[in-house]
């Protein structure tokens, strides 16, 4: 029932506004009306016969295009059309006395008009509607029509939390602030707004829209909603993938041989790398930080582990290059125990027998061919299982990590 209703309204409002509406007439009794009414007309009065009565105006907002959306500076543009139309009792004639002649333009400074005003505008005047190029169309039963396209420049309210799969809801607000409420009201025709000529933005995909009067301060509003959502498969390309590879490529510094003398190089290369990239990106990103990113959160996190990287390549090369003949500090022997599986698993209590005339040395020589890790303990030993232990620490944490950025920004509300 809903829909046959918007579709009717529809219809009407576009046998106003297409040009098939025919005024009929001659020039000479165009001219004629046009001398009558506007003679002693007085834009500054209301055109009520009754002036306690208060005027209703309804609006409907034709959107052709999302102009930009730009979150650093909290900017919509749009660029569309409204169509006002309020009753006009000064402006009322019978069409057969002037040559069936149904419909008047006048310009619009010259008639009164509701004044409209953006209420959250973000030009540098105040966003005042309508300008001396555009008409005020008249009808013979005094129905009166506006049209007012332009570009529209307004703040809208930004919630970056799950950049860049976040969805912004962004608000047109259109106020009455010449009269109060005790004097003209606004209300939307609709309770949407027309996609009929919409183009579609590059960037972000228009959900759904909505129109609602509001009542603040003695004053009338109506509000166009409009519901967006990021499009982020240009963010998944340009920032998620290449960030992702970066920190895979930097846990790989531990898989270079230590005599290579390039694991410093490179890890430092990777950091440093991975900091120009933040830098860059960081520019397009939010410069919010009431709500904070996620995704902020996760670069950082990334530079953290990337920094750590470096400071780990640094210490197992150091460790790789002690005299041998040093002294392992117990510390050191414990770990190796800790995260050596192999060390960890208690022997079998079975005992070989070994003939007595086999010599001691010999057994402990089998034992060792038999079982590696019996091999006593040096710095190469000792580095060579830290850069498995970091390899596959840094591994988890860049995978964890990027888990979790995609479970929160999935399941948010």
């Amino acid at each position: 029932m809903m829909a046959v209703h918007n579709v009717i309204i529809s219809f009407v409002i576009s046998m106003f506004l297409l040009p098939g509406l025919s005024s009929g007439g001659t020039m000479t009794e165009y001219n004629n009306l046009y001398n009558t009414y506007l003679k002693g007309y007085n834009k500054d009065c209301r055109p009520v016969q009754d002036q306690s009565t208060v005027t209703n105006a309804s609006l409907y907002f034709y959107l052709e295009s999302i102009a930009d959306l730009d979150e650093v500076s909290s900017k919509l543009v749009t660029v569309g059309l409204f169509t006002i139309r309020w009753r006009d009792e000064a402006i009322i004639w019978d069409p057969s006395i002037y040559g069936n002649t149904t419909s008047l333009n006048i310009d619009e400074s010259l008639v009164w008009k509701p004044s409209m005003a953006l209420f959250n505008t973000m030009s540098t005047n105040v966003g005042l509607l309508g300008f001396k190029q555009s008409k005020v169309q008249y009808i013979y039963n005094g129905s009166a029509l506006w049209n007012v396209a332009d570009r529209y420049q307004t703040t809208c309210d930004f919630d970056t939390t799950y950049f860049p799969f976040d969805e912004q809801t962004c608000e047109i607000k259109i106020s009455a602030w010449d009269y109060t409420t005790d004097v003209l009201i606004i209300d939307p025709l609709i309770q949407t707004v027309d996609l009929t000529y919409y183009r579609e933005n590059g960037a972000w995909e228009l959900v759904s829209t909505a129109a609602k009067p509001e009542i603040l301060s003695y004053f009338s509003f109506v509000v166009f909603t409009l519901n967006l959502k990021r499009r982020a498969m240009f963010f998944i390309i340009y920032l998620l993938i290449p960030l992702f590879t970066m920190l895979l490529l930097n846990t790989l510094v531990f898989m270079l041989p230590a005599g290579s003398g390039e694991r410093v190089s490179y890890s430092i290369n990777c950091l440093l790398a991975l900091t120009v990239f933040l830098t860059l990106v960081s520019e397009g990103l939010p410069q919010d930080s009431k709500p904070m990113p996620v995704i902020g959160y996760v670069l950082t996190v990334y530079l953290i582990i990337s920094a750590i990287i470096s400071v780990e390549t640094m210490v197992i090369l150091s460790l790789q290059h002690k005299e041998e003949n040093d002294e392992i500090p117990p510390l050191f022997r414990k770990l190796y125990n800790i995260f050596n599986c192999a060390a960890c698993k208690k022997r079998s209590g079975t005992v070989k027998a070994y003939s007595s005339h086999i010599d001691l040395e010999k057994v402990e020589e089998i034992d060792i061919q038999n079982n590696p890790n019996n091999l006593p303990l040096t710095w190469k030993k000792l580095s060579n299982r830290l850069d498995t232990i970091c390899f596959v620490s840094s591994l988890s944490f860049v995978i964890v990590v990027g888990v979790a950025f995609f479970v929160i920004v999935a399941v948010k509300p």
